[in-house]
């Protein structure tokens, strides 16, 4: 009776700890999805009011104190407004009329939505006065309902012809009229498409405008501006310069390909095998294959995760882009060099190898509860500790998708990643679960260990090589 008891305490105890390893894994990925919105996070929100002049243009001479006036009125009044003169001639003033397409001046820009352009800064004093004073506390709280985002893409370096694409959406709950004017590259033309657009954005809408450029500039394209209005009147947002990039013709492949290299890693055989015989000894080894998907499943799961709140990560700060680049590219040659130089002794001394053994022990007397779920669990757990193992490669795909700067196809790369991982995977679990002796699969795991390090190690070399000088 004592010892039912104690085995109940046992058993309450690995379940507890379970339960605890999970909330903890949850509570961290969570946290690496919201700190870094919170850290860029401003509790106080400032309007921004930009004025733009020259100090030759009778008219801004004129306007000035008249601006100074609104803004100090607009202060007085306990609305957190940042300032600023910018002469038109000098480089950032340059940038403003060429974002804006402004032809004339003094314009005053509100937080980057509202432009007060010099047809409206004529007038009665009083009158003008008034207006500037009521736009700016109309912009405070004011967050812009529409969105622009445009991406530009040539197939190579020696291409002419570059591909537009402007999203332009409504995150609002009322219907907005827009317009859109593109943006197009210095000295290019327009071979297809159209670069403007006007009409109705529905609630909750989307509208995509493609168009194709050719010759002149392929470094970069001009920013796209849209014009709108809503309930709060006329308002325009724009997007920054817009680097084209090439796309990568290769990248995808050797995504794949890497996803392949990581599946035949001495750990995932190792996992592979201990399955195998936990089948072959319970008398169920119909159900490896089963239990090989659960597996796989538990893998993909957490390799989507932690690549999906990388992703999140990039969008949130892209300015860490080469921080994160060279981390990636050092992690990679560090890890290279490890399983290159490592004699095999010490392939079973990790640190990773003794926190999932740790885990494989916790689960166990779980497995005759639910094998499927026992296995889920592995592969939540073997793609989390055994990174260092079986995903240095991975660390290539993350560097990949940081090097999209915000595009969706770093998402691709990682679903490719992951289905070259799986395939090969559950070919093997078919294997198994046909024929193959858990114990020949173990002698090649032993037999070869070295070889498939060192070639996963080269492999990590490559990749760094080519990530470091942006070639995928």
């Amino acid at each position: 009776m004592a010892s039912h008891r104690y085995n109940l305490l046992l058993e309450n105890q690995r379940i507890e700890a379970i339960c605890e390893s999970c909330i903890a894994i949850i509570i961290i990925f969570l946290l690496l999805c919201v700190l870094p919105s919170v850290a860029y996070a401003d509790d106080t929100k400032q309007i921004t009011v930009l004025y733009l002049y020259d100090e030759s243009c009778n008219r801004c001479t004129e306007t000035t104190p008249l601006i100074r006036q609104a803004i100090e009125e607009a202060c007085d009044e306990g609305l957190p407004v940042n300032y600023r003169e910018i002469r038109v001639n000098s480089r950032e003033g340059a940038s403003y009329i060429d974002r804006y397409r402004l032809i004339d001046i003094p314009d005053l820009i509100i937080d980057n939505h509202t432009i007060i352009g010099p047809a409206n800064l004529e007038g009665e004093y009083d009158t003008v006065l008034r207006s500037i004073k009521d736009t700016i506390v109309s912009s405070y709280g004011y967050d812009s309902p529409v969105i622009v985002h445009t991406t530009a893409v040539k197939r190579s370096n020696n291409d002419s012809e570059v591909a537009v694409t402007v999203y332009i959406s409504n995150q609002s709950n009322t219907t907005i009229n827009a317009s859109l004017s593109g943006g197009l590259t210095e000295g290019s033309r327009l071979t297809s498409g159209k670069f403007f657009w006007n009409g109705q954005l529905q609630p909750g809408a989307e509208e995509k405008i493609t168009y194709v450029l050719y010759g002149g500039n392929t470094s970069y394209v001009f920013p796209s501006i849209v014009y709108y209005e809503d309930n709060c009147g006329s308002h325009v947002v724009t997007d920054s310069y817009v680097p084209i990039r090439t796309i990568p013709a290769l990248s995808v492949p050797i995504a794949f390909a890497s996803g392949i290299i990581a599946a035949f890693s001495p750990c995932i055989l190792a996992v592979m095998a201990y399955m195998a015989t936990l089948a072959a000894s319970g008398g169920r080894r119909y159900l490896l294959l089963i239990n090989v998907m659960a597996f796989s499943a538990g893998l993909l799961f957490m390799y989507s995760l932690i690549g999906i709140c990388f992703y999140m990560f990039s969008v949130t700060i892209p300015s860490l882009y080469s921080i994160v680049r060279y981390a990636i590219v050092t992690s990679m040659l560090i890890i290279g060099s490890t399983m290159i130089i490592r004699t095999p002794p010490l392939h079973e001394r990790s640190f990773s190898d003794a926190g999932f053994k740790r885990l494989v022990l916790l689960l166990r007397p779980y497995s005759r509860i639910h094998t499927t779920g026992f296995s889920f669990a592995m592969g939540l757990g073997f793609g989390l500790i055994k990174m260092p193992c079986a995903g240095g490669l991975y660390l290539a795909i993350l560097g990949m998708m940081a090097a999209q700067n915000n595009s969706f196809q770093g998402l691709y790369y990682l679903l490719a990643y992951d289905a070259g991982v799986v395939l090969p995977v559950l070919g093997l679990g078919m294997l198994l679960a046909t024929g193959l002796s858990a114990r020949r699969l173990d002698t090649i795991r032993t037999r070869y260990r070295t070889s498939l390090n060192t070639a996963t190690g080269i492999m990590l070399f490559i990749l760094a090589t080519v990530l470091a000088f942006n070639k995928i």
